[in-house]
């Protein structure tokens, strides 16, 4: 009897010690085995524009050294402190897409449209994109981006409710802290949140 109690604990104790290794949450590889596009993320501002209304944006550079044609079609979500979910584009008018690239004055700058399709291979079809969220609240401290698309590395793991198989994809994640009044700070770029780290760099969701 005693003896079935020894095993029965130790089982209990082996199995607390291997639940972290068997059940922790995925983690892309330092080094993806699948070949990726070289995304390249500006800095985060806010747009103010002449009605008042504003919004979130971003401009990028991505370039296909993979070695074969890749198609580029982002898809990049931005999540507030505010418990916002905020999709690229969504609820963005076409007039402010143009009004921004205005604003930003540089003539190789595309709106993220333009730019869905074929990338080419190669530092001379490099393109430089703009990703635009609505800002509905602008009373936000924190702002999380993560952008898919970047590599086809994927994980399946079961869903924790019903079992079933889950895909979940390599994001570029990018933390940022807003400090201060986000409106009064203009289009000065937002910085990472200091306890952002190159770990955190790449999640899968």
């Amino acid at each position: 009897m005693r003896r079935s109690m020894l095993m029965l604990f130790v089982a209990g104790v082996a199995a607390v010690l291997l639940a972290p290794a068997v059940w922790a949450y995925p983690r892309p590889s330092p080094v993806s085995s699948r070949p990726e596009v070289n995304f390249q993320p500006g800095p985060l501002r806010m747009y103010t524009a002449a009605d008042g209304s504003h919004y979130w944006y971003m401009v990028y550079d991505v370039v296909n050294m993979s070695g074969q044609d890749r198609t580029w079609a982002p898809s990049v979500v931005l999540f507030t402190d505010r418990g916002e979910v905020l999709r690229d584009g969504m609820k963005v008018p076409r007039r402010i897409n143009r009004a921004i690239l205005e604003h930003v004055g540089d003539p190789l700058l595309e709106p993220k449209v333009a730019i869905i399709g074929v990338l080419r291979q190669g530092g001379g079809h490099a393109r430089r994109g703009m990703i635009v969220w609505p800002a509905d609240r602008t009373d936000v401290n924190e702002l999380r981006v993560f952008v898919e698309g970047i590599s086809p590395e994927t994980a399946v793991v079961p869903n924790p409710v019903t079992g079933e198989p889950v895909t979940l994809r390599k994001n570029l994640y990018l933390h940022y802290l807003v400090g201060g009044d986000s409106i009064s700070r203009g289009d000065t770029a937002i910085r990472l949140h200091p306890d952002y780290t190159a770990e955190e760099h790449w999640v899968f969701r």
